[in-house]
């Protein structure tokens, strides 16, 4: 195939698995469509099952239930501050919300009741009243209640916390005001009615707004024993000892950076279903150590970040050794530009303009680097919002062209980059040429495939816009996020998982003082912000839509952001390993209802 038929197959291929995987809501107020709650006028009810796939299929359990996994630390076990993916994946496991998402035999999300038993939303569509499962305990025997959900929402928009993912629950009735020193906390609508049951009321409707409350920040808190913690001078964000639990599993020993250990939480309201008694993590460094641990069963479960193993292991695939899950994730992978005022352009003192930003996201050859470190299988992102994404029933890039590909054409002229960089130097008030100027990408402890990738940035901004690119490395994380803080990068590489389905999960990252706003590089535009607050308040899919497609449209014109490819997970768990789930939202993969045959 000719590059532009290879590209097309890959979006109608990638478009075709995400459809497949496209979330569904089940049993607590959703239907199919996952945006509107079934019979909202009334109660919702009811609980799905995961099948056992394993016990199904009439094998027998394996004397010890112990699930091996490779870990990446976390900086925190707040579930209110939760921030990154390694969090979501183990605080999913040791707490619990409202609800918990398994996959069905066909790989669809299907969302459960967990923490309610089921929930109303008024005729106007602001009101959400939660009916909680009596029987949620926590670790230490306390019932978990209404008060602890309240806690937690009113927590999570506290203007001294300053929680990043605070502005999902600003659209209930005086949160915003509250979390902006506007307002106060009595003027929040988030009401206890009795021990079980709390509701809160929107200021207008929110089509996505039951898929936000199931997220980990949304969780219920013990509010004593934060502040128990606070009185005490304790580390209560990340030391596990202060800690209660009322997930699946409980953190029974810790070694910061190099393992964890959870075990059963014999109180969790559904404990029969939980079949594993003990799940070993342990941080491992490199790939090709990862791959050598799961080949020799001292791992059961691995992502590979090194796709060179999927023809690897495709003998081991063959004959039953290894399960193979391929899965289209809700993920793009960008470079974040440094757009901070505070910045003043980055390094370069470039980065405020934007036809310099514009050319440095033009100048990446995203089939190239697919091919070169992803063996293909992942696909090139010429836009912000991923395929399988939803607006009603509407999968939203079938219907918004990538706005970065309308550029492609001026590609053709080998000086278009240099001369549209140079013309932002200009604007920028910035004397000299594109061969004047210098450029930082930054790091930390990068890993082989990494490094590589680092010196391609370099490379193709050199080849074709003529500047200068300086590769920073960091020695860790902590040197890595204060150099961050400071502004020492133009650019740097960075991903998100979406939360929930519906382009807003990606969309709202760039609205000017968003939360995340220091880690998407500041992006800022009134227009992209009526807009995608106009999104978020609009019952009309047409109109939504088309609202993200502008908005967008604004945000890659603008080179607010570069993005560079879409991922396919490959996932291998060994064949011995039954009942795991690889939700599209959420946790990377759901453990609870996991078992280990005999094998």
């Amino acid at each position: 195939m000719n590059t532009a038929s290879t590209k097309t197959f890959r979006r109608i291929l990638a478009l075709l698995l995400t459809l497949l995987m496209t979330v569904s809501l089940a049993a607590c107020g959703g239907n199919n469509d996952g945006d509107k709650p079934a019979g909202s006028s009334g109660s919702q009810g009811g609980d799905t099952q995961t099948p056992d796939d394993g016990a199904a299929q009439g094998g027998q359990l394996a004397a010890e239930q112990v699930l091996n996994l490779k870990l990446i630390d976390l900086k925190l076990l707040d579930v209110n501050d939760v921030r990154n993916a390694n969090e979501f994946q183990v605080l999913t496991e040791i707490q619990e919300g409202l609800f918990r998402t398994f996959t069905n035999e066909e790989g669809t999300d299907v969302v459960e009741n967990a923490g309610c038993t089921s929930y109303d939303v008024s005729e106007d569509g602001l009101t959400y009243t939660f009916h909680l499962r009596k029987e949620c305990v926590w670790s230490d025997g306390v019932p978990v209640t209404a008060q602890h959900y309240v806690d937690s929402w009113m927590r999570l928009i506290d203007p001294e916390e300053a929680f990043s993912y605070a502005f999902l629950a600003t659209g209930i009735e005086g949160a915003e005001a509250y979390y902006n020193g506007e307002g106060s906390a009595e003027d929040v609508a988030i009401e206890l009615i009795d021990d079980l049951t709390f509701s809160c009321t929107l200021t207008v409707p929110d089509a996505a707004f039951i898929k936000k409350v199931g997220m980990v920040c949304f969780y219920p808190v013990r509010k004593d024993l934060i502040d128990a913690a606070k009185a005490a001078d304790a580390d209560w964000t990340n030391d596990y000892t202060l800690h209660v639990y009322n997930g699946p599993f409980y953190i029974s020993d810790r070694v910061l950076d190099n393992s964890m250990t959870l075990k059963k939480n014999e109180t969790y309201w559904n404990a029969d279903s939980v079949t594993l008694t003990q799940i070993n993590m342990q941080v491992i460094d490199e790939a090709s150590t990862a791959a050598q641990l799961m080949e020799s069963q001292q791992l059961d479960v691995l992502t590979l970040t090194d796709v060179e193993y999927v023809a690897q292991w495709q003998p081991l695939v063959d004959n039953g050794t290894f399960t193979h899950i391929q899965t289209t994730p809700a993920s793009v992978t960008y470079l974040v530009i440094d757009q901070h005022p505070a910045a003043n352009g980055g390094p370069s003192g470039l980065m405020g303009s934007e036809k310099c930003r514009l050319a440095l996201s033009l100048a990446f050859d995203r089939e190239e680097y697919n091919l070169m470190f992803y063996e293909g299988l992942y696909t090139p992102a010429y836009a912000l919002v991923p395929f399988g994404m939803t607006v009603g029933d509407t999968e939203f890039r079938s219907k918004v062209p990538a706005k970065l590909e309308e550029y492609q054409a001026n590609l053709s002229d080998p000086d278009y980059l240099k001369n549209l960089f140079e013309e932002g130097m200009k604007e920028a008030g910035v004397s000299g040429t594109a061969a004047d100027a210098s450029l930082t990408v930054f790091a930390y402890t990068p890993t082989v495939l990494t490094s590589n990738q680092l010196e391609w940035y370099k490379q193709q901004v050199e080849s074709k816009i003529g500047c200068t690119v300086n590769i920073e490395v960091y020695p860790d994380s902590s040197t890595w996020v204060a150099a961050r803080n400071e502004y020492k990068y133009d650019f740097y590489v960075m991903g998100w998982n979406g939360d929930f389905n519906d382009p807003m999960t990606f969309m709202e990252l760039f609205v000017t003082d968003n939360g995340y706003a220091k880690f998407m590089g500041g992006f800022s535009d009134s227009e992209y912000d009526e807009l995608v607050r106009r999104a978020g308040s609009s019952q009309d899919d047409a109109e939504r839509l088309q609202l993200f497609a502008e908005a967008e449209n604004i945000l890659l014109e603008k080179g607010g952001v570069i993005p560079l490819y879409y991922p396919q997970n490959q996932m291998y768990h060994q064949s011995y390993i039954s009942g795991l789930s690889f939700p599209m939202f959420g946790a990377e993969y759901e453990f609870s209802r996991a078992q280990i045959m005999e094998h």
